[in-house]
């Protein structure tokens, strides 16, 4: 009897080792900070072989040996070898200090605008901001250009490369104070991309992120917060 709960145990652990070993293997979706509209996937958080657009893998391996070929990244590869890179992490860090303290010297103008409009008792209860809103990094791995409408590719090699940006969303709906509705605004930036198709180093495209959250009266006109992102796009 001892025999056969033995050999049961061990046929159940063959078994279970099986079936984790395959489901290891199947590959799990780039997804990073879940909300956004034009971003997805974060090299900081997701595996470095995630699945992207068309179930296609994140190109890890085509830009490690674009990184060590390339001279418009390191220079040479002996350069690249010697000059010592930032820990994403502390970057990660710096560009949360950055955000928070350009929030809070908003938040300071527009306190003492406020204070000069009216008498201080009126505004003292008044919030900061009229939306509530949430922030992070991302490290994205993939976006849609603003210039083709089409997904790309954006490089990510940890820690040598890693293009990070703050990102801000809006929490509500509606908005504290005024009656109106709170809407996303997007700001473009700048990454060095390769497309979908070819895995060839082409240059940088513009993908819009989260930029933070308007109150927008409700009988306000209308307006596209994509759109009027886009004459702050400098001509390259």
């Amino acid at each position: 009897m001892v025999g056969k709960n033995t050999l049961i145990i061990y046929i159940t652990t063959i078994i279970c080792s099986t079936i984790n070993s395959a489901l290891s293997k199947i590959p799990t979706k780039c997804e990073g900070s879940v909300g956004l509209k034009y971003l997805w996937g974060d090299a900081l958080l997701d595996s470095p072989d995630c699945v992207g657009p068309g179930n296609m893998p994140y190109p890890t391996g085509a830009i490690d040996r674009s990184f060590k070929g390339s001279k418009l990244w390191s220079g040479s590869f002996r350069t690249g070898r010697a000059q010592k890179t930032i820990d994403p992490f502390i970057t990660r860090n710096m560009l949360l200090i950055a955000h928070q303290q350009t929030e809070e010297s908003l938040t300071l103008s527009r306190q003492a605008r406020a204070a000069t409009m009216s008498p201080s008792n009126m505004c003292a209860s008044t919030p900061p901001r009229l939306c509530k809103t949430r922030y992070n990094t991302t490290a994205p791995m993939y976006g849609v250009s603003l210039t083709s409408g089409q997904p790309v590719t954006i490089v990510q090699k940890f820690p040598d490369l890693l293009q990070q940006v703050v990102f801000e969303v809006c929490e509500s709906s509606e908005c504290d104070v005024v009656r109106g509705e709170c809407t996303q605004t997007y700001v473009p930036y700048l990454f060095l991309v390769i497309p979908l198709g070819p895995v060839t180093l082409t240059g940088q495209d513009y993908v819009l992120v989260e930029s933070g959250c308007v109150c927008r009266p409700k009988y306000a006109a209308q307006n596209n917060p994509e759109s009027s992102a886009i004459p702050t796009i400098p001509r390259i």
